[in-house]
Formats: structure tokens, C-alpha cells, sequence
């Protein structure tokens, strides 16, 4: 699947010229309306406590407890996966990523821990075209962009793309990832293709979400 749509694209103003200020577009799964019970909410964030300090069979037991009391909610299916890769059941944390997408596909977190593992499981390709996926329910979500810009370099010999993506998170994130500006310049330099999108102009809306 083809990814390079999805690159943020700067317009101008038609009378001066000048690049305009880029609006990226917001994250949908954060922009969520609908109201969770008190009692769910506080068994999820039970189900964390117990994996933050590696009680997973207690989280997987709440989590799969409520899995059940609300099948509306997503977040649980991507801790259970969360928890699958702990404990090196990727084809089943794959399962579990997928189904909190069927659940809510809007849910970006998802296909961004999805592709990981697609990922650790070697299979590259399927990574790259949910990485895409993610793109297309959130074209200027910045991990999206990273991981893509990884996968292209460093299993994909594509780097060309991965110069792309990476200027990508970096115009998203307002080039605040130094680490990542080395990795672009880098790139920059075995591709001798100019940076198309400079740094520092806007920032997108952060991944992180309290919802469930």
C-alpha cells in the first residue's frame, strides 16, 4: 500500500505566494464523544496498576472481565495485547490489536502497536500497510510517520520513503527530536534529496488518550 499520500502538504497563499500555516488535522480518537461508566473506568485503570508492576495475570483477568461487560470499548483488547507481547505471544497480541481496531476503528493507538508487532513478527509488508491504514483514519499522526520512516530505512532499504516520513514527524512535532534531525540528515545524505518539509512550523496533536 502506498503511503506517500499521506505526506503533509503545505499550501500558499494565491495572491502573495507565501506557505500558509498548516492546520493538522486532529487526532479522531481523542475527538470521541460517549460517556463510560465510573465502574469501568476504575477497572481499567486497575487492570494498568496491576501491569505497571507486572501483576499481568491479575490485568488480564480484569481486563477480559470487562472485554465482556462492554464490548464497545477498545482500549482493553490493546492491553491484552500489550500484555501478549510481554510474555512473546505476538500472533496473539496481533489478534488481540485487531480486534480492538474491529471494535473501534478509529482507535490509532491500535494500529500502531498492530504494525509493531507485524513488525517483530517479520512480516514487513502487512506492517507498512497498517502503518498506512493508521495514515488513513489520521493523516498527521506523527508515530505513524516514525515508524514508517523506521521501517523503510532499516527493513525495508527504502530510503527515499523514509526520508519522507521522517520529515514528516519532524513538521508535525516541530522538530523537537534532535536525535531524530540527525537520523534525517542522514538520510538526506544517501538519498541527495532536498528536505521538502522544514521543522518547527507546527505541531499535531498529541497520541495520548485517557480513553479506554
Amino acid at each position: 500500500m502506498d503511503t506517500t499520500g499521506y505526506i503533509p502538504q503545505r499550501s500558499t497563499d494565491e495572491e502573495t505566494g507565501q506557505l500558509l500555516p498548516y492546520q493538522p488535522a486532529p487526532n479522531p480518537y481523542t475527538a470521541l464523544k460517549g460517556r463510560i461508566s465510573t465502574k469501568h473506568v476504575q477497572q481499567f485503570v486497575q487492570a494498568r496498576q496491576a501491569l505497571q508492576v507486572g501483576d499481568l495475570a491479575r490485568s488480564k483477568q480484569l481486563l477480559e472481565a470487562l472485554t465482556k461487560a462492554d464490548t464497545d470499548l477498545s482500549g482493553p483488547w490493546v492491553m491484552l495485547g500489550d500484555i501478549a507481547v510481554q510474555q512473546q505471544q505476538l500472533d496473539e497480541a496481533i489478534g488481540h490489536y485487531a480486534k480492538a481496531i474491529e471494535v473501534n476503528e478509529v482507535n490509532v493507538n491500535a494500529y500502531l502497536k498492530l504494525a509493531k508487532t507485524q513488525r517483530l513478527r517479520g512480516n514487513f509488508v502487512p506492517a507498512q500497510n497498517t502503518y498506512a491504514k493508521a495514515l488513513s483514519v489520521w493523516p498527521d499522526f506523527p508515530e505513524a510517520h516514525l515508524n514508517l520512516a523506521v521501517l523503510y530505512d532499516i527493513y525495508l532499504n527504502k530510503p527515499l520513503p523514509a526520508q519522507r516520513h521522517m520529515e514528516s514527524y519532524q513538521f508535525l512535532t516541530g522538530g523537537r527530536d534532535k536525535a531524530r534531525a540527525q537520523w534525517l540528515a542522514e538520510l538526506q545524505q544517501r538519498t541527495g534529496q532536498a528536505i521538502e518539509l522544514e521543522a518547527g512550523v507546527t505541531q499535531a496533536v498529541s497520541t495520548t488518550s485517557s480513553r479506554i
